[in-house]
This record gives C-alpha cells, sequence and structure tokens, in this order.
C-alpha cells in the first residue's frame, strides 16, 4: 500500500531514484546486521580457538614431560643394573675355586686287601704296615663342612640396619631394584672404629666404585671377610696379618650402593665361597 501510495503522490520521474534510495538502504542494514553477525561468530570462534589452543599445548607439555620422565627413568635403571653387573663380576672375580682334598693315601691302603694273599711268613708284616698306614692318614674335612666358629662384633657399638637376605631377593632403597643383600649393614656414627672378627691375613685393600675403601681378610678355614664402606684413613695394608679385634680403619660415608641409607659398615662373610649371615656367629 505504502509503494502504491507513493507512486500515486510522487511524480513517475522521481519514484526510480526514491526505490534505489530505498534498496540501498535496505542493503546497507542487512550489510551492517551481517557484519555484527559475523564479528560475534568470529569472537565466538576466537574463544574457542583459544581454549583449544592451550588445551593442545597443555597436552604438549604433559607429553613432553612424560617422555623425559621415562628417558630419564630408563638411563637410571640402565646404569644401576651395569653398577650391579659389574659388582656381580667383581665378586665372581674374587672368589676362589673350590680344590677336593687328595685321599690317594687312603686308596693305596686298601690295595693289599684285593691282592693273593702271601706266605704266612710276610703276611703279618704287610697287615702291620697297612694298620699304621691307616692310623697316620687324617679325617680331613671338606671346607665347605667346616664349621664357623665364634666371630668378634667388628664394631663396639652398632645396631643391625639391614639384615642379610640368605638368597632372597629384596627391594633396595638406593637403586629401587630387587637383588640380593650378601651382607650384613650395620649402623654406626661415621668415624666409628672397625676391628677385624678374626685371625687372619689382609688379601685384599681397595677402593671400589661401588663399595667405597674396602679390605678383605682370609681367615685361613675357608673363611673370609669384607669390610665396605670404609674410610680412606686404613690402618692396614695387603699381605698384613691382623688378630682378633684388631683395628683396621674407621666407618666412611656409606658407599655408592647404599647411599640412601644412612652411616653404617657393610660386612659379607663367605664359607667356601658362600655367603652366610656374619651376626650368627657373633659372641
Amino acid at each position: 500500500h505504502l509503494s502504491h501510495n507513493l507512486c500515486a503522490i510522487l511524480p513517475k520521474a522521481t519514484f526510480p531514484i526514491f526505490s534505489v534510495v530505498c534498496i540501498k538502504k535496505f542493503l546497507r542494514c542487512k550489510l551492517a546486521l551481517e557484519v555484527v553477525l559475523m564479528k560475534t561468530q568470529t569472537k565466538q570462534k576466537s574463544r574457542f580457538r583459544g581454549f583449544y589452543t592451550a588445551l593442545f599445548l597443555s597436552l604438549l607439555m604433559i607429553g613432553a614431560a612424560c617422555v623425559f620422565a621415562y628417558r630419564q627413568t630408563s638411563q637410571t635403571l640402565e646404569q644401576n643394573l651395569n653398577s650391579l653387573n659389574e659388582q656381580m663380576e667383581l665378586t665372581e672375580s674374587e672368589t676362589e675355586p673350590y680344590e677336593a682334598p687328595v685321599v690317594g693315601v687312603q686308596t693305596d691302603v686298601a690295595k693289599p686287601a684285593e691282592t693273593t694273599a702271601p706266605p704266612a711268613a710276610t703276611t703279618a708284616p704287610a697287615t702291620e704296615t697297612a694298620a699304621t698306614a691307616a692310623e697316620t692318614v687324617p679325617e680331613t674335612v671338606p671346607p665347605e663342612e667346616a664349621p664357623v666358629h665364634q666371630l668378634t662384633p667388628p664394631l663396639a657399638d652398632f645396631a643391625i640396619l639391614n639384615p642379610f637376605s640368605d638368597g632372597e631377593l629384596i627391594k633396595s632403597e638406593t637403586t629401587g631394584t630387587w637383588q640380593t643383600h650378601n651382607g650384613v649393614d650395620l649402623s654406626c656414627a661415621a668415624g666409628a672404629d672397625v676391628f677385624a672378627i678374626d685371625t687372619g691375613t689382609v688379601s685384599k685393600v681397595c677402593s671400589d666404585a661401588l663399595w667405597g675403601y674396602t679390605v678383605t681378610i682370609d681367615h685361613d678355614n675357608g673363611v673370609t671377610s669384607r669390610y665396605c664402606g670404609l674410610d680412606g684413613s686404613l690402618e692396614v695394608r695387603e699381605g698384613d696379618t691382623v688378630q682378633t679385634g684388631q683395628k683396621i680403619g674407621v666407618t666412611g660415608a656409606s658407599p655408592d650402593l647404599e647411599s640412601a641409607l644412612e652411616p653404617h659398615l657393610h660386612l659379607e662373610v663367605q664359607k667356601s665361597g658362600v655367603y652366610v649371615d656374619p651376626t650368627a656367629y657373633f659372641g
């Protein structure tokens, strides 16, 4: 109706111009409205883009942290395993092979009984000789059966910090791996005097990468003792003869293989190459 009225009022020459102006204004209003809508949508998209971008970056950082932690843990475990392998190789190299005792004398004594009986005149001397030889043969006890006699504690005052595992696997507080504990950890103050648990000869003195300064004593009866985590100011050298209770040095810092523990002495005792519990023989 408006356009019809306008057509009646306005001259025919001005009607096309008015129509064009109306169309322009309509198009401008529509364009302005679309621009506003596009801006609103762009802001919303920008907000969502920012949220997803932050989320993506967070996940990326978490993934990178996990990869870094995994690599660090893998390297640490590999180093610990290498250290344990080195320790086992050193222990095997220090173990002396067991040689069975020679019992050839007993074999010689048994041979006359299998031979043909000689005349009566010579039988008596041979029998007496065999009996005499049998009496002179000492009773040989294999080293693995020889008992360990009473030992003197290596410290004047101590407490058992970590017991002997007797071949069972336990988790190390330092390396975090499951392994056997072949000795006993005796808690003490740093700088405490360390004494020989029995008479013997110092067979080895060294600075071990895992156990620090160590002293090994051969007690001449198939029994050896090793003292780990000592201070560098030792009072014995290789080849020295020590008596029971003689001071061999003082404790130092905890060895690297057990650095997570408080200051202590790590003591190992072997009987014929087999680890035994030292505390079972303390008087």
